[in-house]
Order: structure tokens, then sequence, then C-alpha cells
């Protein structure tokens, strides 16, 4: 997605009467993408061996944590009982909270892609965390959403930008947690002289510094030719030098990425980086929230883990999960919390916090995958509800 072509350079764009207007865009005449960077061919959907082989392998991890890990440790007895001890109320709160979460996640898609409103925005999120969920195919996923935010009349430039922007700032906005959850957990109750806390600032250090050198790297590149021209050949010198001791004879194409980058998103990254950032860190905040409150409805006291700790966990939960340990986020986060706070609450709590961290998961995991297909039928009523190569081609190619 991030690859549209720099040649679509689009009319300045006058905001309309209302709050769901979109701008109207000049296409360039060779319709806006040369081969092999247009927002189709970044997002083409998988061979059918690869879908086989990425499902196979979530249901595979599933079978793995949840049938054969944390058996060992919880008995998913209690756990079945912490959940039927909620009451109307704690539901009807962790429910509203849940929905809250999802509003502020979505308005990082409001504050990246002009005069998307915040519902379509809220839109926007579901379906990507929905289809990415359950139909994990990568790249692909991404041009799902782009589909559908072209369908509602935003124009190729600001639907491609923004969501290729979407991802960069959401590793960005974790890489930023560790230091404000450990720092705030020191700041409430002291870190403990532990091995486990020694590691907690060892990924908060190590986050913290990479947030400001992408962070650095990116305003560099979009405020600065000079910085982007350096960094390009820097870059390529590297990279074709790693190639070359590995035996390949052909190397990416750093130096043109890193101005194609400046060229298609330095615009957007100026206007709207900082304050999508900003959205992006809330979000964050929002959904720890959502964890804490059901850790404490499904009886985890705060005697036993605070706020504070419970942060900790998430963010380092957070940066660790950037890399995609599993296809579409399964199982792997759920064993890492469990075995975050629990490390911290002590096993006596096991299975209140895993009915706590299930309850979680499932309005940040599960029940976004209903509303996406729901969200897709709606807005693609008259079409098959996952676009085909040639209608991404097609979006691509218009204003």
């Amino acid at each position: 997605m991030s690859d549209t072509d720099d040649r679509a350079a689009a009319s300045p764009m006058t905001p309309g009467p209302s709050a769901d207007a979109v701008p109207v865009e000049t296409a360039p005449a060779d319709g806006g993408s040369e081969p092999g960077t247009d927002p189709a061919s970044a997002a083409a959907p998988p061979s059918r061996r690869a879908a086989i082989m990425r499902s196979g392998l979530i249901v595979g991890i599933l079978v793995v944590v949840f049938g054969i890990i944390l058996p060992r440790y919880i008995d998913y007895d209690e756990v079945l009982a912490a959940f039927k001890a909620l009451t109307p109320q704690q539901i009807v709160v962790i429910s509203a909270l849940g929905i809250v979460a999802w509003i502020v996640s979505g308005q990082v898609f409001t504050a990246l892609i002009p005069y998307l409103g915040p519902l379509r925005g809220t839109q926007s999120w579901l379906i990507l965390a929905g289809i990415g969920a359950s139909v994990p195919f990568g790249p692909w996923n991404m041009g799902v959403l782009w589909v559908i935010v072209r369908g509602w009349g935003v124009a190729n430039i600001p639907a491609t930008s923004g969501i290729a922007l979407y991802g960069i700032v959401n590793i960005l906005s974790r890489l930023a947690l560790p230091v404000i959850a450990v720092g705030a957990l020191a700041l409430v109750q002291g870190m403990p002289d532990t091995d486990n806390a020694s590691r907690a600032w060892a990924i908060a250090l190590i986050s913290i510094a990479a947030f400001f050198v992408a962070t650095g790297l990116i305003v560099a590149i979009v405020r600065s030719q000079r910085v982007a021209d350096w960094l390009g050949a820097k870059g390529q010198s590297l990279v074709s030098w790693a190639m070359h001791r590995l035996g390949r004879k052909e190397a990416p194409n750093v130096e043109g990425a890193i101005h194609r980058f400046r060229d298609q998103l330095g615009e957007v990254i100026r206007r709207r980086g900082l304050a999508s950032i900003g959205v992006a860190i809330v979000s964050q905040f929002a959904w720890a929230v959502v964890l804490v409150v059901a850790l404490r409805t499904c009886g985890v006291p705060e005697s036993a883990l605070s706020p504070a700790a419970v942060f900790a966990v998430y963010g380092l939960v957070m940066v660790i999960t950037i890399i995609p340990l599993s296809p579409g986020g399964a199982g792997v986060p759920e064993l890492l919390f469990i075995t975050g706070l629990t490390a911290i609450a002590g096993e006596q709590y096991n299975a209140a916090i895993t009915a706590g961290v299930f309850l979680y998961r499932l309005y940040f995991w599960f029940l976004p995958i209903p509303l996406a297909w729901i969200l897709l039928k709606v807005a693609r009523r008259g079409r098959s509800m996952l676009p085909t190569t040639a209608e991404l081609r097609e979006k691509a190619s218009g204003a």
C-alpha cells in the first residue's frame, strides 16, 4: 500500500460543506501508478497454497497455546466459573469501555485520512482488526480496507497514504508505551530488584530508543532532501554489502524506497503525523483501561495487580508483538499477558487473570471479527464481500 507512485500528483484539496465531504483529486493521465507499485499490486490476494499454510499455522498455534500449554498451568473450570460470576452491571461497564476503545482506535484513521469522519474511522479500525484476525493474509487485508475507504468516496492518494501510514503510526505508539508504563510502575510502587524487573527495564529502554530513532529518521527524511539522499545512499550501500555477503546478486532498492516514502507520505506526516501518533497512544491507553477493568471484574484485586503493573505488562506485550509472532495475532498475546501478569500477582490468581485476559481479548480480538464482516456486507452490498485483484486495480486507476 505504501508504494503508490509519487507521480500521482493531486490538485489542491478544498474541504466540502460537511464533515463527511471528501476532496476531489485530479487523476494523472497514466492512471496514477506504475506497474508493480500501485495498491493493487501490493495488496494482491495470496495464493491458495499460502492461504492454506497460514490458516493451518493459526490452527496449530491455537491448539498448542490453548490445548497444550495453558492447561498445564490453569484450570479451565475455574476460568469458566470466573466468567459465570460476572454481573449484568459488570458486563455493561466492560462493554461500554470496549466500545469506547473501538471509537478511540478508529480516530487514528480519522486523523490520517482527510474528511473520513469519526464514524467511518471507527468502522475502518473494526474492519481492519476483524479481517486481519479472521483472514490473516498480510498486506491484502490493508487492500480490503483500502477498497472500502475508496468506496466511501475518498480519493486515491489520501486513502493510500493514510492507510499506509497507519502501520507506521501504530508501531511508533507501541514503542512509546513501555517507558511510560515501567516509569509509572517505578513512581507508584517502585521497581523490585528482580530478573523480571530487569528484563522489563531492558525492553522499555530498547523500545524507547527505537521510538526516538525511528521518529527522528522519519522527521529528518521528511524535512530534508539532503538527509534523505544521504540515508538512501548509506542504506543502499549497507544492504548491497549484506546481500553480496549472502551470495545474492540483486539488492532491494533502498534509496528509491526512501525517496518514494518522502515524496508520497511526507506531506501527510508534516500535517497529520504528530496528531495521529498522539491519538494512537491514547488508543493504547484506552485498551489498557479495558484490560485493567476486565481483570478487576474477574476477581484480581488491586493489591495483587496495580493499574501501573498491568499497564507495564501491557506495554511490554505490545512491543513484543510488533513482530508478527502468529498470523492474525492468535494465541501468543494471550500467553504473554497471562505469563507476565501471573509473574507479578502470583499463581493463586492464575484463573482470574486468565479470565480477565480472555475478557479483554474478547473486545480487542474476537468481537471485531463478526462486526467486520457485517460492516463489509453493508459497505459492499451488490458486490462480493472481498475485493478481487481486478477491482483493486480498478480502484487504483481512479481518482
